[in-house]
């Protein structure tokens, strides 16, 4: 049976999957690394760093001859926004300054004052490739000019593996420089802030095949040499797909570290500087998406540094579950790492609420969980409000969804049938149904999809005794913020 290769460039990791064209996983890699943090505010990663995790979790996923033979092409993902600026060698300039980098609000700041989020069709944030070159040239102006090349992350690894620059139309829409209605790189902005134009790559279609893996890449990743590869996709998008998740009108929530929920559209919804629009990975698609930045984050915090005790996340689901919906009046404003969807706030603050003498670390712990929940109901009120054509399941994913608890909660708190699919890492999965829609084995994204795609048994039906309780502590949730906002410095 045909393999394909799904590889995710992630924020904490690098992750390899062979999955067979049934969507079974043969064999995986993995290899993690850390955020640099060389200063207050700064979050970075080495290129080659990036790269050796990379050909590390190939390696891990290939170890096998008879898996290797068998594999037809190759797909790629990664964390979105960040950049990468390489010399006329094609060698970096400098680390990768990634999403959750903070350097840039001056840029910010400027560019929310000159009409640009209506052009493309996203809020202007910290951590963002435009916002993020804009420092870059003014702070760092030799290596502006000596850079002929601006990449996304998981364009780098790609050229790397076969050769080809540019980049996809998924990634392109998260940079702050891709005209939405226009399709293309805005040039008018380009030569409002004087971009060489040179610098960004050509968009293309995530399934269109970029090039073939390279002999240099076979000695030092175990991958044959000549395998198509695919231009691939941002992680948000890919994860989607790797979720069975293309057609209008289809929900996904993703709690990993940050949190997600997503909304598929087959027309490009109208501007809303609370939510991001990215195009899906069928062109003709369109995300709406509510991206949060407190999702295990949040969990892990409390981990590390009040119930230290405990040695992972299913241990303290474990402890939440003995508190009761609504955590006893106990209600959490989780902003730990500031917010985006939808209050687009980096100064926002975390709040405990509620606190008495009669509370427990079981409160305390359910109340971080359900406050993650709450997020992704602050998020549906406002594609409600701009009419994204949301069905009644949502499909859960990311590291959360291997809670019952918190997919109970998710069902409880947004009043929605929950499922999940079958098996891990649904944006390698994304990525390898994307290269096999591209090498033919698929005749399209939704074909791959079926194929490829299962969900789990068991559906999470609301449970209307919970209703209630959840309704007034997602009311406290919201004044909590608006009551605070303007303390937030």
């Amino acid at each position: 049976m045909v393999h394909l290769l799904g590889v995710d460039v992630g924020t904490s990791s690098a992750k390899a999957v062979v999955m067979d064209e049934r969507g079974n996983i043969i064999s995986s890699g993995k290899s993690a690394y850390d955020i640099a943090i060389p200063h207050a505010g700064y979050a970075e990663q080495e290129c080659e760093m990036l790269w050796r995790a990379v050909c590390e979790a190939i390696r891990g996923a290939v170890r096998e001859t008879s898996v290797k033979k068998r594999i037809r092409a190759v797909g790629i993902t990664g964390q979105m926004h960040g950049i990468v600026l390489l010399d006329k060698e094609k060698k970096p300039l400098r680390p990768v300054i990634i999403w959750a980098d903070k350097r840039s609000r001056k840029q910010v700041e400027m560019l929310k004052n000159c009409g640009l989020e209506t052009r493309v069709g996203n809020p202007v944030s910290t951590g963002m490739f435009l916002p993020s070159l804009l420092w870059v040239k003014e702070n760092e102006p030799e290596l502006f000019e000596k850079a002929v090349c601006a990449m996304l992350p998981k364009d780098y690894i790609r050229c790397l593996l076969c050769g080809a620059p540019g980049t996809d139309y998924s990634d392109a829409t998260g940079t702050l420089l891709f005209h939405l209605k226009e399709g293309g790189w805005d040039r008018e902005m380009i030569e409002k802030y004087h971009i060489k134009e040179s610098l960004l790559p050509e968009c293309h279609d995530s399934c269109e095949i970029a090039g073939e893996t390279s002999t240099a890449c076979e000695e030092i990743t175990g991958l044959p040499a000549g395998l198509p590869v695919v231009y691939g996709g941002g992680d948000t998008p890919m994860q989607i797909v790797g979720n069975g998740i293309v057609k209008s009108g289809q929900l996904n929530t993703n709690i990993g570290t940050a949190n997600q929920i997503n909304c598929v559209c087959d027309f490009l919804p109208k501007f809303d500087a609370r939510v991001n629009l990215f195009h899906h990975i069928p062109q003709n698609g369109w995300i709406g998406v509510g991206a949060g930045l407190n999702g295990g984050i949040l969990m892990k915090w409390l981990q590390n540094n009040v119930f230290t005790g405990y040695q992972s996340f299913s241990q303290m689901s474990g402890v939440a579950a003995e508190s009761p919906a609504g955590a006893n009046g106990l209600v959490w404003l989780p902003f730990l790492n500031g917010e985006r969807s939808p209050y687009m706030d980096e100064n926002a603050k975390a709040i405990l609420f509620g606190m008495s003498l009669a509370h427990t670390r079981e409160d305390i712990i359910r109340a971080a969980m359900e406050s993650v929940v709450f997020s992704f109901r602050d998020c549906m009120r406002v594609f409600e409000e701009i009419h994204l054509p949301m069905q009644e399941e949502v499909i859960a994913s990311g590291g959360g969804s291997k809670s019952t608890l918190w997919l109970q909660m998710q069902a409880d708190i947004l009043q929605r049938p929950i499922r999940v699919t079958k098996g891990d890492e649904e944006a390698c999965k994304g990525a390898a149904i994307a290269a096999g829609v591209g090498c033919g084995v698929y005749a399209s994204l939704e074909e791959g999809c079926r194929a490829a795609v299962r969900f789990g048994d068991r559906m999470y039906e609301p449970q209307v005794k919970n209703k209630e309780v959840y309704d007034k502590a997602f009311g406290i949730y919201l004044e909590l913020y608006q009551n605070n906002k303007t303390l937030f410095v």
